[in-house]
């Protein structure tokens, strides 16, 4: 056996807790289709302020659960390339079966950790994440690697719910789905109550990259950040995890 199972008292390591989103994939799968906000037309004016995206574009969707943006973007502009990334495997295996059966061959989807990327193989022209706060530790890291994978003048819109019953209810399923299908009950790494963010959190959260802009706008659900990194940034070589 190798020394990574055993930790630095010679115990045998644990297994690292399972994810909801693991156990309860089709539950959230269910959520992100018919009760989550749809913000594709917030999206679209945010990213692609000119209209049409131009050829080669290449978008990436962090926390894209069962790929419903990426896989839009890509059917609607073909002339595009859509990235997903989620830390569920069976999310997104099930993107990549909405990705097949769409016939999509411009959108690809990969597991990883938005906190820590894998290595890109290019930089990307523009960010998409959506509720992805509400569960993450560390905020500051997936800010940090969004900034680095986007190229000199790409953009990020970042869309966090504002209501508290709305926002804890699909956590709060999954838990209770969780606990009456398991015994005995499993531990799991998500909180047990997703928060809201308060907005003056998020003006200082979403504001922590040196951005040449940052646009933050609330309506009576959401509140959003269009961000943009200046022409002028060097590009930041990828850095790959192990």
């Amino acid at each position: 056996m190798g020394s990574s199972q055993y930790d630095l008292t010679g115990q045998k390591a644990l297994p690292p807790p399972e994810s909801l989103f693991e156990r309860c994939h089709w539950l959230y799968a269910l959520c992100r289709e018919y009760l989550f906000r749809d913000h594709t037309p917030e999206i679209t004016n945010a990213l692609f302020p000119t209209g049409t995206p131009a050829d080669g574009t290449r978008i990436l969707e962090l926390g894209c659960g069962p790929g419903l943006y990426a896989c839009r973007f890509a059917k609607e502009y073909p002339q595009i390339t859509a990235t997903g990334i989620d830390l569920s495997k069976r999310l997104i295996q099930r993107a990549r079966e909405r990705a097949s059966n769409l016939r999509l061959h411009n959108c690809t989807f990969i597991e990883g950790d938005a906190q820590a990327l894998k290595e890109l193989p290019h930089s990307v022209d523009a960010v998409i994440v959506s509720r992805l706060f509400l569960i993450v530790p560390d905020k500051e890291a997936v800010l940090a690697e969004i900034f680095r994978v986007l190229r000199p003048g790409g953009r990020c819109f970042i869309a966090e719910p504002t209501s508290g019953f709305r926002t804890r209810l699909p956590l709060g399923a999954m838990w209770l789905l969780a606990r009456l299908t398991t015994s005995p009950v499993a531990k799991y790494r998500e909180p047990q109550q997703a928060e809201v963010m308060p907005s003056a959190d998020f003006v200082e959260l979403v504001r922590t990259p040196s951005w040449a802009s940052v646009d933050v706008h609330y309506d009576d659900w959401y509140q959003y950040a269009i961000c943009q990194k200046s022409e002028l940034q060097a590009e930041q070589p990828s850095r790959s995890t192990s």
